[in-house]
């Protein structure tokens, strides 16, 4: 008898439950904030009516911002980051730009990764856009 692999499910529960940390902030919630200012009704009574169905398209509403809707906004912080780190230069010699030219080539799509893992899964400021 095989014994089914839950190594993927439990994965991806642990990076929902780590991506907690940026959806604490309330503008990285933009699928829940868009709910809550277009869809709350006004009155109490209608409030307490449509709770058993707010509640559940609420925590969609949440796992759609930690998932899709987060890491799909911080692609350009984290790829500004990666050309201010490897690819602007920083007061070198032409020469040590050239030589470092395949090095940043080979790291860019690691500290691309990297650092869009981290914006996804925790609070970190954006980018201030230059003047």
């Amino acid at each position: 008898m095989q014994v089914p692999s839950h190594g993927p499910i439990v994965l991806g529960l642990l990076l929902l439950l780590a991506a907690g940390c940026a959806i604490s902030e309330h503008d990285n919630r933009r699928t829940l904030n868009a709910l809550d200012l277009h869809l709350s009704p006004e009155s109490a009574a209608t409030r307490w009516m449509v709770a058993p169905l707010a509640l559940p398209v609420g925590v969609a509403g949440l796992a759609v911002d930690a998932a899709v809707v987060h890491p799909c906004c911080v692609f350009d912080d984290a790829w500004g980051d990666t050309t201010e780190w490897l690819w602007t230069s920083h007061g070198e010699s032409r020469f040590r730009r050239a030589v470092m030219v395949p090095l940043s080539a080979l790291a860019t799509p690691f500290l691309f990764a990297g650092d869009w893992l981290a914006r996804a899964l925790f609070d970190i400021d954006p980018r201030l856009e230059d003047a």
